[in-house]
């Protein structure tokens, strides 16, 4: 049972290191969006990807440990967490646990402020440029329209003039 616990222990070391990346990955992107350097987000974008496949990995390594852990403990998979993995007594590694959950749970809160933090600058960049489209849309239906602001048409231009059929 301890060399499970120790097992444990070691990919959630891993764990806290990826996350370690994933942070300053979301740091490095933050600093792309807000200086609009696309080709430098790209290639943060497909770090971060890497990191991600990499996570989902070590999650599932993680998952089949704690199916292990819940069969020698006699408990059932869905209800065993690491918190309650660290209030058993008996576990050797239940202080080295606690200090690591208490590590991801801040660097997920980290995670989920700099992920924050890029989609609100995105998604304002995003409506600033749909302003501006818009903008430029109308101020060229303007240019081209035969009618003045009040309504009256624009003298000078031809084909702009309304034409009667009534000879």
């Amino acid at each position: 049972m301890n060399r499970l616990y120790k097992n444990l222990e070691d990919l959630l070391k891993q764990k806290i290191k990826l996350y370690e990346n994933f942070i300053q990955l979301l740091k490095d992107e933050w600093s792309c969006v807000s200086k609009y350097s696309y080709d430098s987000l790209q290639e943060i974008i497909a770090k971060k990807e890497d990191q991600v496949m990499q996570m989902q990995a070590l999650e599932n390594s993680r998952s089949c440990l704690m199916k292990k852990i819940a069969e020698k403990l006699q408990v059932r998979q869905s209800s065993l967490t690491l918190k309650k993995l660290i209030q058993i007594r008996d576990n050797p590694y239940k202080n080295n646990l606690a200090q690591h959950r208490e590590k991801l749970l801040f660097q997920i809160k980290e995670i989920n402020k700099w992920s924050e933090k890029a989609k609100s600058l995105m998604d304002h960049s995003s409506l600033s440029l749909k302003k501006s489209l818009a903008y430029i849309h109308s101020a060229d239906e303007k240019a081209y329209s035969p009618y003045l602001a009040n309504g009256r048409v624009k003298e000078g231009r031809v084909e702009g003039r309304m034409v009667s059929m009534d000879v």
